[in-house]
């Protein structure tokens, strides 16, 4: 997050230096409160569900984007997204995991913290707003198991970047300042594939200030016959505070 206000602030100088009189820019900021569902499994087939076994907790976890928009037709609009989203947890898994054996006693550590960087265009742009773009999901966390008593660990970093498909259409209410939305990024390959959506109620004043709330679920299905293997869901509400103008 911290790495992320220096760029935006160059990158709002930048645009802003280009077409200062007809950017738009759309800002928000707020937390999300998922819950932890799931399973990942090792080259083995065993199995470690982090409900269950890890008893990772639910708590906020907290976002923030920036959009610049534009009426140029060829060149993209620019969306960045950072999310946290990392939670722990103390469980009692008793077994083996990627070789080593757990007796109870384990912390837990998830982290699938990301950032998006988003090029998408306007499709239509009225009361029925339609984007569709692509995104790069950067993500930056990792996963953690240990034994408190034997130290047998697991440790997995996830450092990689994925691209998404990215559409989002926001329905506008005429005369009340209020919007339904819903956003998706999306990937399928190699039977692996994430999903993310987002079903958003807003409200917005007339100085461009305003709220934004809803249900956001996220779903990470990796299929590796090498690697480690997973079928995750997080999902949960979030409000923001948004600005535009």
């Amino acid at each position: 997050m911290r790495k992320l206000i220096p760029a935006l602030i160059t990158a709002s100088i930048l645009s802003g230096a280009a077409s200062a009189d007809t950017l738009g820019v759309y800002a928000g900021m707020g937390n999300w409160k998922p819950d932890f569902k799931g399973n990942i499994a090792d080259d083995g087939g065993n199995q470690f569900s982090a409900g269950e076994d890890g008893n990772i907790r639910e708590k906020n976890q907290s976002g923030l984007y920036i959009a610049f928009e534009h009426p140029i037709p060829v060149i993209p609009n620019i969306m960045v997204r950072d999310q946290d989203m990392s939670s722990s947890g103390q469980g009692d898994f008793v077994g083996t995991f990627d070789g080593e054996v757990y007796t109870g006693n384990v912390s837990t550590q998830f982290d699938l913290s990301h950032r998006d960087y988003t090029l998408y265009y306007e499709i239509l742009d009225n009361w029925v707003n339609l984007d569709l773009g692509l995104s790069g999901r950067k993500f930056d966390g990792f996963v953690q198991l240990e034994d408190n008593d034997t130290g047998s660990q697991f440790y997995e970093k996830i450092d990689q970047t994925i691209p998404m498909l990215y559409g989002k259409a926001r329905f506008d209410l005429p005369l009340t300042g209020l919007s339904l939305s819903a956003i998706v990024n999306y990937i399928s390959a190699s039977g692996s594939s994430i999903s993310d959506t987002s079903l958003v109620l807003g409200y917005e004043t007339s100085i461009g200030l305003g709220l934004e709330g809803g249900l956001r679920t996220f779903n990470v299905e990796v299929d590796d016959n090498d690697e480690l293997d997973s079928d995750l869901e997080f999902d949960g509400v979030f409000i923001n505070a948004t600005f535009h103008f």
